[in-house]
């Protein structure tokens, strides 16, 4: 009687782990099925069930990095979707709102006074020239080819006059007066600026290329505003004390293709408060990179 008990204790033991080890072979199977990716120094494995796609990340130690967001994937059935992007591949959004203008970021050109004949100016030996800082832009329609820019310039004007005269102050004015030095070589004005335009701009892509096409008005401020003149390759100051308009409001325009412009500026504001009503104007040609 003890023999049989233990004969069908034996049976039922084999019985019980052979149903174990089937139902053990569906998973074998499953896992076999796993496709593990190596990116840097992660495991990225995905499985696939009878049911859904899913998708797990492990460190180089195997921990399984923590779910921020749903990675699971199920093929005809209605589910709610959450897209999510990979924390290793930066993704740059697009944005209508974004704008690309084609502020120079340098340019060179022609500073011309405006102040008449009194001035005494050599307008061909007179230049301006400088950077862009920088530059923003904001969209204002759905294909993105006409915009709002704006950024921060920086530069120098030399304006230049007949070597026989200089500017001076005479009683707080500022006034041309005959220069009595004997071999002057040059005689000029020089100061720096900021500018800050505020452009509307056009544009229309050609293959690479954009042609593009702006106007709008700039805030300037000038620094240094001074009076010198040089014999030899020595200078000589004059004087710093001009009555310059240290802030002032321009008019600005710039037309250009691909890396190319040409562009202009008029002052609506007067370099001096006081003597000759000089309204700088600047035309010149800019490169961007």
């Amino acid at each position: 009687m003890e023999s049989t008990k233990q004969e069908k204790y034996i049976i039922m033991k084999q019985l019980l782990l052979t149903l174990a080890l089937v139902a053990a072979i569906p998973a074998m199977a499953i896992e076999e099925k796993d496709t593990i990716i190596h990116y840097a120094d992660r495991q990225i494995v995905v499985s696939t069930d009878s049911v859904a796609t899913n998708v797990a990340i492990y460190d180089k130690e195997g921990d399984e990095l923590v779910k921020t967001k749903e990675t699971s994937y199920v093929d005809g059935q209605e589910v709610e979707r959450i897209f999510v992007s990979s924390p290793f591949v930066p993704i740059k959004k697009r944005n209508r709102l974004n704008f690309y203008g084609h502020l120079p970021d340098i340019f060179i050109g022609t500073n011309i006074l405006n102040g008449g004949p009194e001035m005494h100016s050599r307008d061909s030996k007179s230049l301006e020239w400088g950077i862009s800082c920088l530059q923003v832009g904001f969209g204002l329609n759905n294909s993105n080819s006409l915009g709002l820019v704006s950024g921060l310039q920086a530069g120098f004007i030399h304006n230049h006059f007949d070597a026989h005269y200089m500017l001076t102050d005479i009683d707080g004015t500022p006034n041309m007066v005959v220069n009595e030095a004997e071999g002057v070589k040059t005689s000029f004005l020089k100061y720096g600026f900021l500018r800050v335009p505020l452009m509307i701009e056009w544009k229309n892509t050609f293959s690479r290329s954009s042609a593009f096409i702006g106007f709008g008005c700039s805030i300037e401020w000038r620094e240094e505003v001074r009076s010198k003149y040089r014999i030899g390759h020595k200078r000589y100051p004059i004087t710093r004390n001009l009555d310059a308009n240290t802030v002032g409001v321009n008019l600005e325009a710039y037309i250009g293709f691909g890396n190319f412009s040409l562009y202009a500026h008029y002052s609506l504001t007067k370099l001096m408060k006081s003597g000759p009503a000089c309204h700088p104007f600047g035309i010149g040609f800019g490169l961007d990179f």
